[in-house]
């Protein structure tokens, strides 16, 4: 046996294709936090409102959640499919044929194909979320504040708004862990090489990579186990220490909402 110390450590930590993959899953949060605090945010506003049919709204927009998400990477990578698509078809149906594109095969539109995909999957949960601190706010403050004469988006940004900082925070956080771990959909639309050309490789698709080869276990292909866990234990620490950090730093914003 020949033991290495901290080599695996100090290789991952200097390795371009580690701060690459890190970036992906950086790119990938950033978007979806946007996605959950526009979108997500103004269904809860709607579904706050009790529409006819609230019931209904609500269970079909948090579906996407249960299903598992390699039934959703299937059912994407079928709709997205080139040649049995239905996505390119429907759009030149449309008379949108300009739009029609090799959606995972692009280096370009790979990545922000998979971050749309897993924030359809994750709609859910943002609006659930919001719709729990919606109902908390008591309504007899924004009854006041427009009794004052407050307009609808006044009474939003400054009360109702303010007062879904705690469900920001845990929101936030949550979508952290969850993104900086993120592997089903990504390794079903695009495999565990990050295709194209690494242009969707996050960091559970690295570690997979390396510890069970690219096309799965004992493929043939020179497995490094021990680097994969190097791997895992930086994301690991990072995934405590940042997310300590936002929550942190969103309890103090909390504080002073």
């Amino acid at each position: 046996m020949n033991f290495i110390g901290l080599a695996n450590f100090v290789e991952a930590l200097q390795s371009p294709e580690v701060y690459r993959a890190g970036w992906h899953n950086l790119i990938f949060f950033l978007a979806i936090v946007a996605f959950q605090n526009t979108i997500g945010l103004f269904l809860a506003v709607q579904l706050d409102a009790r529409p006819r049919w609230v019931e209904f709204y609500r269970t079909i927009l948090f579906m996407p959640v249960i299903i598992s998400l390699v039934a959703t990477g299937f059912i994407w990578s079928l709709m997205l499919s080139p040649n049995i698509g239905v996505i390119n078809p429907l759009l030149k149906d449309l008379g949108l044929g300009s739009l029609a594109k090799p959606w995972l095969s692009s280096t370009t539109l790979a990545l922000p194909t998979v971050i749309i995909v897993q924030a359809w999957q994750m709609l859910g949960w943002s609006i659930v979320i919001y719709l729990a601190g919606l109902q908390g706010i008591p309504r007899e403050l924004r009854e006041a504040a427009q009794i004052d004469g407050a307009t609808g988006w006044q009474v939003f940004r400054h009360i109702t708004f303010p007062l879904l900082a705690p469900s920001f925070t845990i929101l936030t956080v949550l979508t952290f862990i969850l993104i900086f771990r993120v592997f089903d959909v990504v390794y079903v639309l695009a495999g565990p090489t990050g295709a194209p050309a690494g242009a969707t490789d996050v960091l559970g698709t690295l570690i997979y990579r390396n510890a069970f080869g690219s096309t799965g276990a004992f493929s043939g292909v020179s497995l490094r186990m021990s680097y994969a866990i190097a791997v895992s234990v930086i994301v690991l620490v990072l995934l405590g220490t940042q997310s300590a950090a936002l929550l942190f730093w969103l309890r103090r914003r909390e504080v002073k909402t």
